[in-house]
């Protein structure tokens, strides 16, 4: 049995701008990483009859590869070939359609162990998100950009720039592990308990593309000073960068906040707990990233107020094996 753990991304700076109607026109641009909360995939060569066995919400053991429901694992099995004697589980510590990359990871995961349960170790971690970009994009046709494949493949706190072409340059954040702690305790993830549709949000956007374009430019300038802001421990000012980025967002599109969403917003900002935030992914729900004025303040505030959040971690590694054992 093989079991690979891959991590959920958070967007820094930058986002959308790795959306293929933005990055062919001006290339892309953004600072992402990855924390403490994983999408686990298992995997293992069934030895004695030829079904498959898929195990995700819900459990199938069936004939025909074409009939597995999950369409990531359904498509990844297609791309590898894979028709007959095989096992796959999956299990994620935080709920899917929240703004995390949840797709991606799994993809990424699939890929990797599939690749490890067919011995095939010459696939570097650029050429895993390129399989896995190629299956959500391309073969499914899944809406999205480029930083979702590379950020659960590398892992690390990054950033990447994109050509024109679709080729991609990762770069590892050079910031001290002191600097990264103290920004960590400032940080909080709050739910929205909303998930969205980040297809439909981002076909929205190319309704007037000349004022997205030029909105992904103003977020895309950004980029460098929350890098200056990141490394010096800033949280104010990554505070108020944060609020820049979402209020720019807001205006891509009428999907992408709601009245429920910003009044969400609102509470949190009005509670005086918050330099401020920007909510996470396309948009339309998931998860609000907060930079806290006084976090023990704000541990006390959304404890009381019963918000639902979590406490992250910057994690280094990406895609990765944890379990290999013969069965």
């Amino acid at each position: 049995m093989i079991i690979i753990r891959t991590p959920y991304r958070i967007p820094l700076a930058g986002g959308g701008t790795d959306l293929d109607f933005y990055y062919k026109k001006k290339g892309g641009l953004f600072i992402s990483g990855t924390f403490n909360q994983y999408i686990f995939v298992s995997l293992l060569q069934r030895p004695i009859d030829s079904k498959i066995s898929i195990q995700t919400f819900n459990t199938q053991i069936l004939d025909d590869v074409h009939k597995v429901k999950n369409k990531i694992v359904r498509e990844t099995l297609n791309y590898f070939k894979i028709k007959k004697k095989i096992q796959i589980g999956t299990f994620s510590t935080l709920p899917s359609s929240s703004g995390l990359g949840s797709s991606s990871s799994l993809t990424v995961g699939l890929v990797n162990g599939i690749l490890k349960l067919l011995n095939n170790k010459k696939k570097n971690k650029k050429e895993i998100a390129k399989i896995a970009f190629k299956i959500e994009r391309m073969r499914l046709g899944l809406k999205g950009g480029w930083q979702d494949q590379i950020m659960a493949s590398f892992g690390g706190l990054n950033k990447v720039r994109i050509k024109k072409n679709g080729q991609f340059k990762v770069q590892k954040i050079n910031i001290k592990k002191t600097i990264l702690k103290k920004i960590e305790k400032y940080f909080f993830l709050i739910y929205t308990d909303k998930t969205r549709n980040s297809s439909v949000i981002i076909n929205s956007q190319k309704k007037n593309l000349n004022n997205t374009i030029n909105i992904y430019d103003r977020i895309k300038n950004l980029v460098d000073e929350f890098e200056k802001a990141l490394q010096k421990g800033n949280s104010i000012q990554i505070g108020k960068i944060f609020n820049e980025q979402w209020n720019l967002k807001k205006k891509l599109s009428p999907n992408i906040s709601s009245s429920e969403i910003n009044k969400f917003y609102e509470k949190l900002m009005l509670s005086n707990n918050f330099v401020g935030g920007k909510l996470i992914g396309a948009g339309g729900g998931g998860f609000f990233l907060m930079v806290s004025k006084n976090p023990n303040k704000t541990m006390s505030f959304l404890n009381k107020n019963n918000f639902n959040f979590l406490k992250l971690r910057f994690t280094s590694s990406g895609t990765s094996q944890i379990v290999n054992s013969n069965v």
